[in-house]
């Protein structure tokens, strides 16, 4: 399989499997909410998305080497489609909990096994390329998603309210999770022989204890964690706002759509500001834009709110990248797969650990206290990456 071919594959199948697990994420809020979930409860279903990554996510990495990451994405797309199945079977939110952690396994082995293929296929020379494909055809993704969803959620509630008809939304979720994979079939050739040579290549297995000793590798996991708990509770309570405020499900997919486009837009020319500016200073501008606009988020209304979406996408957008170059800008390249294994972990506990955390927080003030709780958090991050020493050029992976 030619190179083009294999990236044409791979960013159909991508897209697809973004779209589906964002749209998943917002129909599960939107069922939460009409099942009476209170923040408390939202913030642990978010949390329940990501505890499977932290506890699998280095075996699957090993797997995916050994059989390779086509066939791990494939098995991926298939449990996340019969874990949105399940919902159809078993009402309640405790059931709510049970497949979303089963999505949420579906959707650790898409990822690894995405990565995985592409660290196969770039084996031989410069990854920034491949993995630039995976990232932008991921973003897509989210652009499209969650417009998709809602618009035909909200079309089966008969009158475009707030309240959408989940079951239509995440039978369009099992669709794009099924449509994603037949691309294994393309894909799956090129990946045996790749990682073949991938294989006989290798050196010895970095072990995770030298890697945490790496100086300053803390910092960006810190500040990684941060951006991505962030991107997480953007999904969980965006509907908790848009339903205090009385804004339909289509709107709010629209307002997620904005921000997804800014993030894509935001990487163009990446490099070059880089080169400019050093990533330190791209960080610190990117973050206090995501603080400010989620400090903004709860005071608008829906006018303002696009406003804000164009800061939260340059907030979330441009950090992602750059805090994966920072991590493999500080370690040996022998240690490059270890440390972002390592990353991945990380971001994971304080996917689970935060969100439960700020749904706490959210009792006494409501929708508001989440999104400046967040915002807090940022700042945070913010101080810990004026005290690191980021770096000025992107070493490797974007993934």
């Amino acid at each position: 399989m030619s190179a083009v071919a294999w990236r044409r594959a791979l960013s159909v199948q991508a897209v697809l499997a973004q779209a589906a697990w964002v749209g998943i994420r917002l129909m599960l809020g939107y069922r939460a909410l009409a099942l009476g979930a209170d923040p408390v409860f939202l913030g642990v279903l978010a949390s329940t998305f990501a505890l499977p990554a932290l506890l699998a996510a280095l075996p699957a990495g090993r797997i995916a080497d050994r059989r390779g990451g086509t066939a791990m994405v494939f098995i991926g797309l298939i449990m996340a489609a019969a874990g949105t199945g399940l919902l159809f079977a078993v009402p309640g939110l405790a059931f709510l909990l049970v497949a979303s952690a089963v999505i949420g396994l579906g959707h650790l082995l898409v990822m690894v096994g995405q990565q995985t293929f592409v660290a196969h296929v770039s084996v031989t020379g410069s990854s920034d390329s491949a993995f630039g494909t995976l990232t932008a055809a991921a973003s897509i993704g989210q652009l499209i998603g969650p417009p998709a969803v809602t618009f035909v959620a909200t079309l089966g509630a008969g009158r475009g309210g707030a309240a959408p008809d989940t079951d239509l939304g995440l039978l369009v979720c099992i669709a794009f999770s099924l449509l994603a994979t037949p691309a294994f079939f393309f894909l799956r050739r090129a990946d045996a022989r790749l990682r073949k040579k991938r294989i006989s290549a290798n050196s010895q297995p970095a072990g995770i204890g030298g890697v945490l000793k790496t100086p300053g590798l803390w910092r960006s996991l810190v500040v990684s964690g941060a951006v991505l708990v962030t991107v997480d509770l953007m999904y969980a309570f965006v509907p908790v706002w848009a339903t205090e405020q009385n804004i339909s499900a289509t709107a709010v997919g629209l307002l997620l759509a904005v921000r997804a486009g800014v993030s894509v837009l935001s990487r163009l020319g990446l490099t070059r500001l880089i080169r400019r500016f050093g990533r330190k200073a791209m960080l610190i501008v990117s973050i206090a834009a995501a603080a400010a606009a989620l400090l903004a988020l709860p005071l608008t209304g829906l006018a303002g709110a696009f406003a804000v979406m164009v800061g939260l996408g340059l907030g979330l957008g441009i950090p992602q990248p750059l805090t994966m170059a920072w991590v493999t800008s500080l370690t040996h390249a022998a240690h490059h797969g270890a440390a972002l294994g390592l990353r991945l972990t990380v971001n994971r506990f304080a996917q689970i650990s935060l969100p439960i955390a700020m749904g706490a927080a959210a009792a006494p003030l409501g929708v508001l206290g989440i999104f400046w709780a967040n915002a807090a958090l940022l700042m945070g991050a913010l101080v810990v990456v004026a005290g690191s020493d980021a770096g000025t050029q992107p070493r490797q992976e974007e993934a």
